[in-house]
């Protein structure tokens, strides 16, 4: 069993888990400086889970374990990417066109749900003036950002979908079901909050998870509210820890940091980790009648102390709380002078 420890001293970014799955950790130009990624061999093929950003570390890397697992260039039967976040999609075009021939595309699949994303949002990056980076940028000045901070948030998204091409052809599935991954059925299950599309894989036969980014140890995920996300996501993201908490677990597989090995102590630990959150985020709001969420997240993350990649995510998560608050009528908000502002019910932000 690897604990922080022990997956860290690991010298090779390629490590065996199972005598059929694989673990590759790739290598992210941020603060999370890697994303773990899966290879599961069956008698078909092998099953690649998640593919990293596509950056020349980790393709170079991606070819190392080619190379060292003997995978040759038809052995791959198909890609599965849990979200389409960039470090979890960003190589899959690439990996798509390695891996396919004679005009026979190894299929890369993934929800129904994030490929709508997918088109909506990194899809729209291949026009200089996409209107989903338009609405961003809009979206975190109504949330209280100066307008070149959040021109600058909004740049840093683009540079990071642009590691996202060539993008690959999706085969969208329900997110329902069971999927074969190398010689093993898994159940297909939802996990929304992260992203609401995402799935997870669940193989009740050998009570193993490949979590994606759903349940993580030592961090939790980001459970942002964006400006297209509907209401209520960190409640669905609660929803979902409850019911993944029903699962008998040997261990967990996840898209970051090492392996969770006690499951429900993990998901324990989440459910404490946002309830202090939302005290946080509700005394933040007490004691600032007419708060921004930009003025929250200073509170709650020193948001002056992270860079443009790091306080989008504060933002978004922080509006999560906010949203979750004000579904429980402990919060309301108005739009004062294009800016949306935050009091307790009973108090006015003007």
């Amino acid at each position: 069993m690897f604990d922080e420890k022990s997956w860290k001293a690991q010298a090779s970014p390629l490590l065996k888990l199972e005598d059929d799955i694989w673990q590759l950790r790739l290598p992210l130009p941020y603060a999370l400086d890697h994303v773990n990624v899966y290879l599961i061999q069956g008698d078909s093929g092998w099953s690649i889970v998640d593919t990293g950003l596509n950056i020349s570390k980790a393709r170079a890397l991606w070819e190392s374990a080619f190379a060292e697992l003997k995978i040759g260039p038809n052995d791959v039967e198909k890609i599965v990417v849990t979200h389409v976040h960039p470090d979890h999609f960003g190589m899959a075009g690439w990996l798509q066109e390695r891996f396919s021939s004679a005009g026979e595309l190894v299929p890369v699949i993934v929800s129904a749900e994030d490929h709508g994303m997918f088109i909506k949002i990194w899809d729209g990056l291949k026009s200089s003036d996409s209107q989903a980076m338009e609405n961003m940028t809009r979206f975190l000045i109504l949330n209280g950002i100066p307008a070149e901070y959040a021109k600058a948030v909004t740049q840093g998204t683009m540079s990071t979908g642009v590691k996202t091409f060539p993008h690959p052809t999706f085969t969208p599935i329900k997110p329902n079901g069971t999927i074969k991954m190398g010689n093993r059925t898994w159940d297909v299950i939802h996990a929304p909050g992260h992203a609401d599309g995402q799935i997870i894989f669940y193989d009740p036969a050998d009570r193993l998870f490949l979590s994606g980014d759903q349940i993580l140890m030592k961090i939790t995920p980001n459970i942002g509210y964006w400006g297209d996300t509907e209401p209520g996501v960190l409640q669905r993201y609660l929803d979902s820890l409850a019911q993944l908490r029903t699962y008998n677990v040997r261990i967990g597989y996840p898209g970051h940091k090492w392996l969770v090995g006690d499951w429900q102590q993990r998901i324990d630990e989440m459910f404490a980790h946002h309830d202090e959150r939302l005290d946080t985020t509700y005394e933040a709001v007490k004691s600032n009648a007419g708060i921004t969420a930009d003025g929250v997240s200073q509170a709650v993350f020193r948001l002056g102390e992270l860079n443009y990649h790091q306080s989008r995510f504060a933002i978004a998560e922080t509006l999560a709380h906010l949203d979750l608050l004000e579904g429980q009528g402990k919060i309301g908000r108005e739009e004062v002078d294009g800016v949306w502002r935050f009091s307790t019910v009973g108090d006015s932000a003007i």
